[in-house]
Parts: structure tokens; C-alpha cells; sequence
């Protein structure tokens, strides 16, 4: 419920709740946005006297992300319905795309509305808030840029996901008030608030590196900043001004320091987080209380009968056509950090194994309850560079295939040359470097083939069990979410997207 003025005990145990959620880490829970009041919305005018004070609602924007990332969440979708996953012997309307309404991840509607909520509450109390000093002028900025860098991507995601949505970006005493304003176009939120938050982000957020943030490399920096609105700009097919943003990031450092890791297989280890190629990632920690189970996607049988795990859910194996382009193009340095060619014990068939996020299969048991301290990296350096790559291609590919060549190094690949440059190599590079990462679909989507690659994959014949999951294209309808029904049902201005 929400705190008001008169509350000052509720007021004070919520802010020692959320400084304690900010000394064990940045993240935690979420819960429903349009169907009831967040136990963690924010107010002004209670215990918000200082930056510090600040820095605690800040958090709670923070908070949803972990449980967006969970294993059985949206990386799950974002696999499946690229042409990297898929289930084990099996194919879910995710991934067949033969989804109905009911196939709408109305969780993940929920939480990132959860996510924008909070953003703007905290905004509106820093936009009402008098710094005492220049000093404290600087560190407010800063949450705000974070806050507005979070607003951002929750409707970044959104908008990718579903299409048009309702846009709120007000305070909110009351989430009735945002019912009634029905689904604002596309092009709007990313002109009137995606575009303007990162930008705001961009100029205001710590730098990687900065000395405020030494001891929080899970909080949005100037670079998350940059990078996401360079992928933006690439998804709104505006190739100049995704050079310019990935420009300030690469080229003239702006955002601090970044670094390709010399072992590409080191990228995700929990001993290694937020290291020099890290530029966004979501925080897990065992000893917290908020362990990652991303190995739990290891396929059933093979996780019973071969390596002694009595909890996996078998929800994201890998393609097998994901496995011929690594090896048909002896990309063995990726290759062998990103999937195993697993056989299931009992029946002998190959059921691929994704690697990222997981410890070593051959100690894998240990984790099978208690989880692991795996972070997921929403996006990192190599991202940044082949996005680079990809938007100085049209007017300037003897800069463009710098960049890829850059990333190919680091896999011990050779460089190719200009004139292999073309939308498919690029979209080649970034598979490979960025296989099961949740990058892959919209990859597919925003470069306008996903259609025609998906599609022939799911109507190739899958070698190891012999059927073909679909028959014909996918339709185009297909490429974004169902509305979730429960939303509609309790706002009748949402409509549903056509074919659903």
C-alpha cells in the first residue's frame, strides 16, 4: 500500500527494509502492478530527506529485475522463440509459434508495469527534492539517471514484446488512474520517453569505474546508458544516430573503460562479475537469499540419469542447427563455452546443452537446490561492438569490419573482409557471440529476417527425432505477444493485437 504523510512509523521500517536491501545487493522481488498497489510503490514527502534516502527507492525500481530474469521467465520466451532453443523432444507454442491469447507471459506484462511504477515515483520525488550541496546535486542525478536508464528498458522490452502499450510516465497514487488511456503507439514511447530517458541516462550516470560505484557494479552507468540507446536506435532502423550513441562509447570513451576478456570462456563466471567487458547486468547471490537456477534448463533425463540433479526443467535446450553453424564454421572457442552436445543417458539421443550461466556439468549436483551466483549480462561490450559494426555498415564498412574482426579475434577467428560484410554476417557474428543471451530473437526480428530464418529451421527436419515442427512460414502476427487477457478484461480501452 502506499505510504503517506502521516505514517511516519511505516515510513521509517520501510526505509530500514530497503537499506538493508541495499547493503546485501541492488535487487529483489516484484509483484503485481495493475491489479493491486505494490507493497513497495513509493511516495513522496516521507523519509526521502537525503540522498541516501533517495539511493533506497531507487532500489526498489531495481528490485523486478531478478525475477524477470529468472530461469522460467522471460529468458525462457526470448530462446524458445529464437532459433537457439527449443525443448527437449518436444516443441512448445513458443517456439513452433502456434501461440493464442494464452501464450501473453502476462507475468512479465506485470512486472515490467511494476518497474515503470516505481521509476516514476522515485523520479517525481528527486524532481521534488533540494539538494543540499552541488555534491549531493551530482549523486541525485545520478539515481535519477538510473531510474530513467530502468524506465527505459522496462519499456524498451515492452514495446518489442507486445507493440503498442499504455504509456504512463506520471506518478501514481492510484494504479486505477492509469486505466483508460488505452495503447500508445509504438513510435511515441520510444520518442517521448525511451529516447529522452536514455539520453538523460547518458549524461548523468556514473561512469565504469567511478568511485561511487566501486563497490555496486550492478547499478546503471553512463555506458548501460549508451549501449541500450544505441540498440534502440538500431531497432528504429536509425543507423546514424545508433553510430553516434555506440560512438561516445567506443570510440571516444565517454563512458569509462571497456574491454573485450582475453578468455571468452571466463565471460560469466560468478568470480568474475561486472568485469572490464560487463556493461549491464542483473545481480544473483546464493548468500543473499536470491540464487540464480538458470542450469535448470538442462534437459530431464539427461540431468537425473547422468549427472544426479532432481530439479531441472528441461526448459531451453539447444537447436541443432546452432550447433551445425558453430561447426561448420569451426567456430570451436565459442562453441564449446555456449552449448555441450549432450546425449540423454536413457535413450541416446543428442539433446544440446546450453553452457552460459551454468557451472561445470561434472559438479553440476552440488547446485541442484541451493543455486548458483550466476549473473545474467543483459548486455556487454562484444554486444556493443557488433551493434557498431552493424550501424557504420551501410556508410562505412572498412570501419565496420574493424569491429567485427575485433570480436573474432577474442574467439581466435581470422578476420573477414569488407566485402563479406552483409546484414547475414552480421547477424552470423552475433549469434555466435551471443547465442542464449537473449538477443538472438530480436536480433531476427528488428532486422526484418525473422520469418524467413526461423521459419526455415522449424521447417527443416530436426535430425535428432526426425519431425519437422512446422509446415508453413511463421505468420507475421506471430512475432509479437498477445495482450494479456486479464488486462484487457479489467481495462476494455487495451485492445488485443490482431490474430489473436
Amino acid at each position: 500500500m502506499l505510504l503517506y504523510e502521516h505514517k511516519n512509523i511505516i515510513a521509517d521500517m520501510k526505509k530500514i527494509f530497503l537499506i538493508i536491501a541495499i547493503t546485501t545487493m541492488l535487487f529483489g522481488c516484484s509483484d503485481s502492478f495493475l491489479d493491486k498497489q505494490p507493497e513497495d510503490t513509493l511516495s513522496p514527502g516521507v523519509f526521502f530527506k537525503t540522498p541516501d534516502d533517495i539511493k533506497t527507492g531507487v532500489v526498489a525500481v531495481y528490485k523486478t529485475l531478478q525475477t524477470i530474469f529468472a530461469v522460467n521467465d522471460l529468458p525462457y520466451i526470448l530462446e524458445q522463440e529464437s532459433d537457439d532453443g527449443t525443448t527437449s523432444y518436444n516443441s512448445s507454442n513458443w517456439n513452433s509459434f502456434t501461440k493464442d491469447n494464452s501464450f501473453s507471459d502476462a507475468a512479465d506484462w506485470t512486472s515490467f508495469y511494476k518497474m515503470i511504477v516505481n521509476a516514476n515515483n522515485i523520479i517525481d520525488i528527486i524532481d521534488n527534492f533540494t539538494p543540499a550541496n552541488d555534491a549531493d546535486a551530482v549523486v541525485v542525478k545520478a539515481y535519477k539517471g538510473e531510474a530513467c536508464f530502468l524506465r527505459a528498458l522496462a519499456y524498451f522490452y515492452l514495446v518489442r514484446l507486445y507493440g503498442d502499450v499504455p504509456m504512463v510516465v506520471k506518478h501514481l497514487d492510484d494504479p486505477n488512474a492509469a486505466f483508460g488511456i488505452g495503447r500508445t503507439p509504438v513510435n511515441d514511447i520510444y520518442n517521448k520517453v525511451i529516447i529522452p530517458d536514455l539520453q538523460y541516462a547518458a549524461d548523468n550516470c556514473y561512469k565504469k569505474g567511478d568511485a561511487a560505484i566501486a563497490s555496486e557494479g550492478a547499478r546503471a552507468t553512463k555506458g548501460a546508458a549508451l549501449t541500450i540507446l544505441g540498440k534502440v536506435y538500431l531497432t528504429m532502423k536509425d543507423n546514424t544516430n545508433a553510430a553516434a550513441a555506440l560512438k561516445r562509447l567506443i570510440v571516444d570513451k565517454e563512458a569509462g573503460t571497456y574491454a573485450l576478456l582475453a578468455d571468452y570462456s571466463k565471460i560469466w563466471l560468478p568470480s568474475n562479475k561486472f568485469n572490464s567487458e560487463s556493461i549491464f547486468e542483473v545481480n544473483y547471490n546464493v548468500a543473499a537469499g536470491s540464487p540464480s537456477y538458470y542450469f535448470r534448463n538442462m534437459n530431464y533425463a539427461l540431468a537425473v540419469n547422468g549427472y544426479k540433479m532432481s530439479t531441472p526443467g528441461g526448459l531451453n535446450q539447444g537447436e541443432k542447427n546452432l550447433m551445425d553453424e558453430f561447426v561448420s564454421y569451426k567456430e570451436w572457442t565459442r562453441y564449446k563455452a555456449t552449448v555441450d552436445s549432450s546425449f540423454t543417458v536413457s535413450n541416446g539421443l543428442i539433446c544440446p546443452t546450453p553452457l552460459k550461466l551454468m557451472p561445470p556439468l561434472n559438479g553440476i549436483a552440488a547446485y541442484d537446490k541451493v543455486g548458483t551466483d550466476y549473473n545474467y549480462m543483459i548486455t556487454r561490450y562484444a554486444d556493443a561492438l557488433l551493434m557498431y559494426a552493424e550501424a557504420l555498415m551501410p556508410s562505412d564498412p572498412n570501419a565496420a569490419v574493424t569491429y567485427v574482426n575485433m570480436v573474432r579475434a577474442r574467439a581466435n577467428m581470422a578476420p573477414i573482409a569488407v566485402a563479406d560484410l552483409n546484414i547475414y554476417r552480421i547477424l552470423h557474428e552475433r549469434r555466435m557471440e551471443l547465442a542464449f543471451e537473449g538477443h538472438r530473437y530480436f536480433d531476427l526480428v528488428r532486422t526484418g529476417k525473422a520469418i524467413e530464418i526461423i521459419s526455415a529451421s522449424l521447417m527443416s527436419t530436426n535430425e535428432y527425432e526426425g519431425r519437422r515442427w512446422r509446415t508453413t512460414l511463421i505468420p507475421e502476427y506471430q512475432l509479437i505477444l498477445p495482450v494479456p487477457v486479464t488486462e484487457i478484461q479489467i481495462d476494455h480501452t487495451l485492445t488485443q493485437n490482431p490474430g489473436y
